[in-house]
């Protein structure tokens, strides 16, 4: 029996049902520590940013997470020590990085490096380079599996691959939420990821590192702001498609679950339902044709339980559209948004100079 979640809507469209059917994944699987070289092997070319990266939540909650309530109480759920959090599966691929040393898998890190652009080792020479142009190191590296920042769409997916959950028995047994509470794409890449340190200079075919964080661009600003809707709506109707519990009770109320929170399967439907809601507004500004086609394929998705295939790609359609978008635009048409943008606060560590961004 299919559990409505939200209100019934129409059928898929043919274009989505014709899609190949695969597998949704919204969170990424955890980087292979035989690929991974640690964010010192960084450091020499990135000091500045290795430095920023250092003070944020990222890396400091390598000796903080364990000690939380939260991370008490999930522990307890799944059978295990708060001091096993650091080599367990399910928190590694989101909360840790590891490195093969000594011919054993060590953590060595919290969020890092490798964590959101790839483990290295596999392009890490073609990146440091100096025989390439900057231009044949992007690619290359991005073919070895590098996320560059070039590829504002890659870069992107992988923090909702982190910050939106995929793990319905994590949300609903154990109280981990389903989403960073508060996440929003350009608040916190301008907040608590300052990788903006790369200076172009006139006449010179390589950027040159600065001591201090670069004001994102304008219309960098926008491409983040309304990529990222996209991204989100992806990642979250990737998560609902995999839903199994019933959100609603025999009484017909929404399930509640221990924390006061409504189950998985709602709480990713409610912020579906609330990113369509900001993408039909920005729409009204700006008529993205990308956003177009996502709002058509949204309208005629079912968000119920148990129709896996089509969410999911419906999702994958989404995120292709996402990457679309990014490709084709460079920010410059979209001065309407800048409004919205304005009221974005950058999120980011107590112990950070968000102002600089």
């Amino acid at each position: 029996m299919n559990t409505p979640i939200l209100s019934p809507v129409r059928l898929l469209s043919a274009l989505v049902i014709a899609l190949a059917a695969s597998i949704c994944q919204a969170q990424h699987a955890t980087v292979d520590a035989a690929h991974t070289l640690g964010a010192e092997s960084c450091r020499d070319c990135h000091k500045a940013i290795v430095a920023s990266w250092e003070r944020t939540t990222h890396a400091t909650s390598f000796n903080t997470l364990a000690t939380s309530e939260a991370a008490h109480q999930i522990a307890k759920f799944i059978g295990m020590k708060p001091d096993q959090i650091a080599t367990n599966a399910s928190c590694v691929r989101c909360h840790f990085t590891q490195e093969k040393l000594a011919s054993a898998i060590q953590t060595t890190a919290a969020v890092s490096c490798e964590s959101c652009h790839g483990g290295a080792e596999q392009w890490i020479d073609v990146h440091n380079s100096k025989s390439h142009t900057r231009a044949e190191r992007i690619s290359e590296a991005s073919s070895l599996g590098m996320h560059h920042p070039a590829s504002l769409a890659t870069t992107a997916k992988a923090c909702f691959e982190c910050h939106v959950i995929d793990d319905e028995q994590l949300v609903n047994k154990a109280g981990h939420p389903a989403l960073s509470d508060g996440f929003e794409l350009l608040s916190w890449y301008a907040g608590e990821v300052k990788h903006n340190y790369l200076v172009s200079q006139p006449g010179k075919p390589l950027k040159t590192n600065s001591s201090e964080p670069q004001t994102l661009s304008t219309d960098r600003k926008r491409m983040l702001f309304l990529t990222g809707k996209l991204l989100h709506l992806a990642q979250s109707l990737c998560a609902l498609s995999l839903s199994t519990d019933a959100p609603v009770a025999k009484d017909g109320k929404l399930v509640r679950l221990a924390n006061g929170k409504p189950t998985y399967a709602v709480q990713h439907a409610l912020t579906i339902q609330r990113l369509t809601k900001e993408m039909r507004e920005l729409q009204d500004k700006l008529n993205i044709p990308e956003y177009t086609k996502a709002l058509a394929l949204i309208a005629a998705a079912p968000m119920t339980t148990g129709h896996k295939d089509e969410l999911c790609q419906t999702s994958k359609e989404i995120e292709r559209l996402a990457e679309q978008f990014s490709k084709a635009n460079d920010g410059s048409k979209f001065a309407a948004v800048d409004p919205v943008i304005a009221s974005v606060v950058p999120h980011g560590s107590a112990s950070q100079d968000v102002a600089k961004r």
